[in-house]
């Protein structure tokens, strides 16, 4: 009956935990292909969340025998170790594409570990009293700290990445971050195992915003795509003030010269020029090739002005050359309208360029 209730204990607090462990596997299987830095960290926090369950069984169950004190210790600092490490793991997902200083991000989990670890011969970061009863010593903090600095760093670092457009659709982080958080409060506070299923579904989450960024954004220059431009045309219909189009000059003669692999660097560093001016007001995109627009959101047209020559001096200063221009709203003119004849100053511009001594005309457009 004892060994009847304990499973159906586990089950009451863990179901739900490896219910999502196991279906969240089964799709990381199956991507096996797609960005293999990425996959790894998230199958790190497959692992500690399962860690985390089986660590948190046998500590419930050393619990109640004082005999198995050492035991329990032993599974409590387990846990304890792997809690930070669950959201390191997450935060790395997105990290290890912008941050050269990766080993430096795991010195707050190593620390936590290192104090975590005095328990055995010490009460300074938890014990058990003459009751078996847990007791939080000074530094018992340190995983709580760890782990909520961890998950500022997720938030971070996905703003720094993908903070440029599409920022409604990075609410949802906010929430499991706050809910992950408020998770391990409630079972440091009252007991229990909702942080672990927290985890998890932030997990989740975070994987399908993810793989929307991927499928939204050029690999070549991290802008959002054309599809992600005709979306975001219905979506910001009603506040949209102005269309910007640039195009690359010189390209198609870059590409036969020195190697497509020289006309991606330029392209991408178009877009890093873009991506710099950039803002919640300002969304940029590639269009397809050597093509680029820009979205302005409630900007007057001096505004609009200053980015693009902001933008066209970033762009002469990396040693490559756009042609632009741009239309505002006058009246109720639709994106594709604005699209359209900032298109034409755009030409007009290119014409300039290709008339002026130096540059090699070509009929084609390149």
């Amino acid at each position: 009956m004892g060994e009847k209730n304990m499973l159906t204990s586990f089950l009451d607090d863990h179901f739900l935990t490896i219910f999502l462990m196991a279906g969240f596997s089964m799709k990381l299987a199956m991507r096996k292909q797609t960005r293999d830095t990425q996959i790894r960290y998230l199958w790190l926090t497959v692992l500690c969340v399962g860690v985390l369950v089986v660590a948190d069984s046998l500590e419930v169950f050393a619990a109640e025998n004082p005999s198995l004190r050492f035991w329990r210790i032993l599974f409590s600092v387990i846990g304890y170790i792997v809690r930070p490490v669950a959201a390191l793991s997450v935060m790395l997902v997105v990290a290890s594409q912008i941050s050269r200083r990766k080993l430096l991000l795991w010195l707050p989990a190593i620390l936590n570990a290192l104090i975590m670890c005095t328990a055995f011969f010490s009460p300074v970061a938890f014990s058990y009293n003459a009751d078996y009863e847990f007791i939080r010593g000074p530094l018992g903090y340190s995983v709580f700290i760890a782990g909520f600095f961890y998950i500022a760093m997720v938030l971070w670092y996905t703003n720094k990445r993908f903070g440029k457009g599409h920022v409604w659709e990075s609410r949802v982080l906010y929430l499991c971050a706050i809910s992950t958080a408020l998770s391990a409060v409630v079972d440091a506070i009252a007991g229990g195992s909702h942080l672990n299923p927290a985890i998890l579904i932030s997990v989740v989450f975070y994987y399908m915003f993810i793989r929307t960024q991927d499928t939204n954004r050029d690999s070549v220059t991290n802008l959002l795509n054309r599809q992600s431009f005709y979306e975001d045309s219905e979506l910001y219909q009603p506040r949209v003030t102005a269309v910007a189009s640039l195009d690359m000059n010189g390209l198609k003669r870059l590409n036969d010269t020195r190697g497509h692999d020289a006309g991606d660097q330029a392209l991408a560093a178009i877009g890093q020029c873009m991506l710099a001016s950039a803002s919640r007001s300002v969304i940029p995109y590639r269009m397809g090739g050597d093509e680029f627009a820009i979205v302005f959101l409630r900007q007057e047209e001096d505004t609009v002005r200053a980015v693009m020559e902001t933008i066209q001096s970033a762009v002469r200063e990396a040693g490559y050359s756009v042609a632009a221009g741009y239309a505002c709203r006058t009246d109720r003119e639709s994106i594709n309208e604005l699209y359209k004849l900032s298109d034409q100053k755009m030409y007009a511009d290119k014409a300039v360029y290709y008339n002026t001594p130096g540059h090699n005309r070509r009929r084609r457009r390149d």
